[in-house]
C-alpha cells in the first residue's frame, strides 16, 4: 500500500504504438485501479505519520558550565580542528529510465525497463481488479489472489508451484489493493523466461481448488480478528473510509476497506473463478518486467507463455461521487482501557485530473508533512501528541481523501483532537506562507520514484504508475506544475475542500474515557471492532458544543499567513 502525488496529467499524454512510450490508456479500460491498498495506506499513514526514534519531542541539548575566571582555555578537540566539508547542495532528483511497451494481438500488455546495476530480473503482473471489485463479496479479489498463488496451477499443485518457482531461487508475492492485485517474483536473467512461463500458468490456468480456499479462509478469520482485537489503525481505517465513501442507495467500491472475520465465510470457490474469469483476461492485464534483460526477450517470453485469446472486456464499476457527511461525524472505535488514543480525520479532496490536484496536494503537505503544521505544534512545540501528520491517498477514481492522522494519551485525546479539527480550519480560513508551500512542493517533488534505482523499485513504480493511469514522464511533469503553486493556489484548493464541518473524524480508544472529551464536538457513535463494528451506543452532544467548531491554533506556532476575504 503505497504512497505518492499525481495530478493533472491530461496534457502529458501521447499515442501509443506497439511499442514506444505509454499514452493515454484510459478509452479502453474502466473501473482503472490503484496500488496495492494496504502497502499504499501503511506508507502513507504509518510511515508518513510516525515520529522518528522513540515518539518523544527531541530533548534540548545540555547546558555547558562556563569556565572559571583564570581558567587556561580548554584546548577543542581534534575533530572540531578538521576543516568541515562544505554543505551539501541540492537532492538529486530521480529520473524514470525509458520503459519500452507492447501489445500482444490478445491485448495484453508488455512494458520492460532495463536496468543493469545487477544480474535480476523483478516481474510483476498486474491485474485491473482489487478490491473495488468485490461487491457483495468483500475479500473477494484477496482470496481470489491469494488461491492463485497457493492453490496450483495447470497440472502443478499448490506445493509443486511453490517449488518449481522455489527452484528458481523466487518466491511469487500476491498483493491485492484497493483497484489491482499484482504478482511478482525476482529471478536471474537466464531463468526469466521459465519464471514467466509459470507467471502465465499462474494467472491463467488456476485450479483454484475449494479444498485450499478452505484452508485460506480460515487463516484469513484468523488474521482478521486478531485485527479487530488488536490493530487500532485497521479498526480506525475500517470506519474511516466507509463515512468518506458513503452513498444513500448503493455500497460504493472503495467504502469497503477490508474483510471482516464474519465476511469472509461466505467467499466460495466458485465466487473466485467468477471473479477470475471477469477480471483476469487479457485485456485487462499489464506484464512489467525490469531488470538485466531486453524488451525482446520479454516480449517473446510474454507472448509464449501468456495464451490466453479472450477478448472479453473487464466489468464496469460504477465511482459514483460519495456524499460527504451534513456535519462532523465521530465515531469511537472502542478499545476498552487502553492508553493511547489513535485520531484520524478525514476529507475528500478533489480527482487527480482535476486542475486543482497539485495545489491541493502542497495544502496538505503544508499540514502534514515532516515539517508541517501538525508535527511542528502538536509534537515538537506542545508535546501533547506522540504522532501527527496527514497524507494524501492513492486511489484511481474520484475524490482523493487528505486523512491526518495523530497518536495521543487518552488524557490527551480531548485537546489533540480539538487542535486536528483547529489546523484543518485554519488551512481552510488563511493562505499558507510562501515558504512554507516551497517547502511542501519541493519535499513532494523529491519523494518521486525514489525507489527506481534497483530493478525491484523500478518495476514497483511502472506498476503505480500503470494502475493509476499516469504516463511513464509523469514525474518531470508533475514536478513543473509543484514549480508553479502559490500560496494563493494552495489557499484556495484547502478552501475548497477541507471543510472540517463535513470531514469523518473516527478515533481508536477507550470510550469511556474520552467519549466525553470528543463529544463537545457534536454526537458520538460508539462501534465494537470485534463485533463487525456494530454500534454500541451513541453518546449525544455535550450541552454547548458545537459540532465541527475548534478555536484557531496559537499563530505563533507557524509561519505567517494572510486571512483569506
Amino acid at each position: 500500500m503505497s504512497e505518492q502525488g499525481t495530478r493533472g496529467e491530461q496534457g502529458m499524454r501521447g499515442e501509443r504504438g506497439d511499442r514506444g512510450t505509454r499514452g493515454d490508456r484510459g478509452t479502453r479500460r474502466r473501473g482503472r485501479p490503484s496500488l496495492p491498498w494496504i502497502a499504499a495506506l501503511a506508507a502513507a499513514v504509518a510511515g508518513g505519520c510516525a515520529p522518528a526514534g522513540d515518539g518523544r519531542a527531541p530533548r534540548a541539548p545540555a547546558q555547558q558550565a562556563a569556565p572559571a575566571e583564570g581558567a587556561p582555555e580548554a584546548t577543542p578537540p581534534a575533530a572540531a580542528l578538521r576543516e568541515q566539508p562544505p554543505p551539501s547542495g541540492p537532492a538529486r532528483l530521480a529520473r524514470m529510465p525509458a520503459i519500452s511497451w507492447a501489445e500482444l494481438p490478445t491485448g495484453l500488455s508488455v512494458a520492460t525497463a532495463v536496468h543493469r546495476a545487477l544480474p535480476l530480473v523483478e516481474v510483476r503482473v498486474v491485474v485491473h481488479g482489487g478490491s473495488a471489485a468485490d461487491g457483495e463479496r468483500t475479500g473477494l479479489a484477496a482470496l481470489t489472489g491469494e488461491l492463485l498463488v497457493h492453490g496450483g496451477a495447470g497440472g502443478l499443485s499448490g506445493r509443486e508451484l511453490l517449488a518449481r518457482v522455489a527452484s528458481l531461487g523466487a518466491s511469487l508475492r500476491v498483493d491485492t489493493g484497493l483497484d489491482a492485485t499484482v504478482i511478482g517474483l525476482r529471478t536471474t536473467p537466464d531463468r526469466l523466461a521459465e519464471a514467466i512461463e509459470l507467471l502465465g500458468l499462474v494467472v491463467q490456468r488456476p485450479r483454484l481448488d475449494a479444498a485450499e480456499l478452505g484452508k485460506l479462509k480460515a487463516r484469513a478469520v484468523e488474521a482478521a480478528l486478531d485485527r479487530a482485537r488488536l490493530d487500532d489503525r485497521w479498526g480506525a481505517l475500517m470506519v474511516l473510509f466507509r463515512d468518506l465513501y458513503a452513498l444513500p442507495g448503493e455500497l460504493h467500491p472503495y467504502a469497503s476497506f477490508a474483510a471482516t472475520a464474519a465476511e469472509l465465510p461466505k467467499i466460495t470457490a466458485a465466487d473466485c473463478r467468477a471473479f477470475h474469469g471477469k477480471w483476469y483476461v487479457p485485456r485487462n492485464t499489464v506484464v512489467v518486467v525490469a531488470g538485466d534483460t531486453t524488451p525482446e526477450a520479454v516480449r517473446a517470453a510474454v507472448e509464449k507463455a501468456f495464451t490466453d485469446r479472450r477478448a472479453d472486456e473487464p466489468p464496469a464499476l460504477s465511482f459514483t461521487d460519495p456524499v460527504p457527511p451534513g456535519s462532523l461525524k465521530i465515531t469511537i472505535v472502542d478499545r476498552p482501557k487502553s492508553a493511547e488514543s489513535e485520531l484520524f480525520l478525514g476529507v475528500l479532496g478533489p480527482e487527480r485530473r482535476d486542475p486543482a490536484w497539485p495545489s491541493f496536494a502542497v495544502a496538505g503537505e503544508v499540514l502534514g508533512g515532516p515539517s508541517g503544521r501538525l508535527s511542528q505544534d502538536l509534537r515538537a512545540r506542545r508535546g501533547v501528541a506522540r504522532a501527527a501528520a496527514a497524507a494524501t491517498l492513492d486511489v484511481a477514481h474520484g475524490p482523493v481523501p487528505l486523512v491526518a492522522h495523530a497518536r495521543a494519551p487518552s488524557a490527551s485525546t480531548g485537546l489533540v483532537a480539538e487542535e486536528l479539527l483547529a489546523h484543518a480550519e485554519r488551512l481552510a480560513a488563511t493562505t499558507p506562507s510562501q515558504e512554507e508551500v516551497e517547502v511542501a512542493a519541493r519535499r513532494l517533488a523529491a519523494g518521486l520514484g525514489l525507489a527506481v534505482e534497483t530493478a525491484g523499485g523500478l518495476a514497483d513504480e511502472i506498476v503505480a504508475l500503470q494502475v493509476l493511469d499516469l504516463p511513464d514522464d509523469h514525474h518531470d511533469g508533475y514536478r513543473r506544475e509543484l514549480r508553479d503553486i502559490t500560496p494563493v493556489l494552495a489557499g484556495k484548493a484547502a478552501a475548497d475542500h477541507v471543510r472540517p464541518s463535513r470531514a469523518a473524524l473516527v478515533v481508536t480508544g477507550d470510550a469511556q474515557e474520552i467519549g466525553p472529551m470528543l463529544s463537545r464536538f457534536g454526537d458520538v457513535k460508539v462501534v465494537d471492532p470485534t463485533r463487525a463494528f456494530e454500534r454500541k451506543r451513541t453518546i449525544p452532544r455535550a450541552p454547548g458544543g458545537a459540532p465541527g467548531q475548534a478555536p484557531a491554533p496559537d499563530g505563533a506556532a507557524h509561519a505567517p499567513a494572510q486571512d483569506r476575504p
